[in-house]
């Protein structure tokens, strides 16, 4: 079995961050990327593949809407074999590509580009649960608990359905009783289980990460990231999360919470200066705006490449004409140095002060 996570489709229905079975990923993933060819749109998203140990197994990127790979496994299968790897990993690429292709429904192995906008593999959509499998950071988990209660008893309780009305029933006052601060007896219901729905790892993981207990919340779904993400995102944490980040990049640090605790410390210099982090939409986004802080023009033009927000783009554009009209000014200033000219000198000082003191406020 293998498992895909996807970290930054710019498609709210699409469940970034969750571990998806890989059948279902390759149809998601095919599906957006139809989707993006009909609209003529392009953009790129990390996605790792995790083996039924959970442990990483490839990482990789794709693009999305660019006509060169119909789906991620022909992708793959291209890609996978050029990996230089040492002879005793060997063993290891040959066993991923015998699981893909075992995955791996006959028809995306034969797709092509025209294939794909015609006739998408419809066999397989009964199967996908969209609306249940999004993890949305920014409810309380609580509250996002008890609204959807019957719906996740379903998702845990594989049993008839009298038996699941009997069951919510008795989680209904477990999540009331949450919702009034009283979270103790709906966590021991929780931890009881091997399993959670999205929503539930969410509840469990905030409450971990707020009693400071982070190896628990890890634990949930075994990757820090997943923690990190939460606390960046949802809302339990607005008041603190500078510190509650601190606290967890202490204990189980990554480069993508690195990434994020420089964003919110300002210190923009070093958070675009830390590789390999894993882009999602917030990141590129947090990216651009610490290029624009720093006045980088040329970086702040090629990250807002990646980014769908319309006013971070438009706050590139004035950077840029800012820059150009500054540039204009200190020109003009030198010139006026060399004939002492002191008046009209001050009045450029003036203007180039000002528009400095713009672009510095563009944030």
């Amino acid at each position: 079995m293998l498992f895909v996570r996807f970290t930054d489709v710019p498609k709210e229905a699409f469940p970034n961050y969750e571990r998806l079975p890989y059948e279902e990923a390759l149809l998601l993933s095919t599906q957006v990327h139809q989707e993006a060819q009909q609209a003529n749109e392009r953009f790129a998203s990390e996605f790792r593949i995790f083996d039924d140990a959970d442990q990483l197994v490839y990482k990789g990127s794709f693009q999305f809407g660019d006509p060169t790979y119909p789906n991620l496994y022909l992708q793959l299968k291209e890609r996978i074999p050029r990996i230089r790897i040492r002879k005793e990993d060997a063993t290891k690429k040959i066993l991923l590509l015998e699981n893909l292709e075992r995955l791996t429904p006959e028809s995306y192995k034969t797709m092509t580009t025209a294939a794909i906008q015609q006739h998408p593999d419809a066999t397989h959509v009964s199967r996908l649960r969209r609306g249940q499998r999004r993890l949305v950071y920014g409810v309380s988990g609580v509250s996002l608990l008890l609204l959807g209660s019957l719906s996740i008893v379903q998702l845990t309780q594989p049993d008839s359905p009298s038996s699941v009305r009997a069951s919510s029933g008795d989680w209904q006052p477990l999540y009331e009783e949450a919702l009034n601060g009283k979270t103790d007896p709906l966590m021991q219901r929780l931890e009881k289980q091997k399993s959670w729905s999205n929503e539930q790892q969410q509840f469990l993981i905030t409450q971990y990460v707020e009693r400071e207990d982070y190896d628990q919340a890890v634990a949930v779904t075994n990757d820090p990231i997943d923690v990190e993400t939460i606390i960046m995102q949802s809302k339990p944490f607005a008041t603190d999360r500078q510190e509650t980040l601190q606290a967890f990049q202490a204990v189980h640090p990554t480069d993508e919470g690195a990434f994020d605790l420089a964003i919110l410390e300002k210190d923009y210099k070093r958070a675009v200066s830390i590789p390999d982090v894993e882009m999602t939409t917030a990141r590129k986004e947090a990216k651009t705006r610490a290029y624009i802080a720093l006045k980088d023009v040329t970086k702040a033009q090629e990250s807002v490449k990646l980014v769908q927000d319309e006013q971070l783009k438009q706050q590139v554009v004035t950077l840029v004409q800012l820059d150009e009209e500054i540039q204009t000014l200190e020109d003009q200033k030198r010139q006026l140095s060399e004939k002492t000219d002191k008046k009209e000198l001050e009045k450029l000082n003036e203007s180039l002060e000002a528009k400095q003191r713009q672009a510095s406020s563009l944030l």
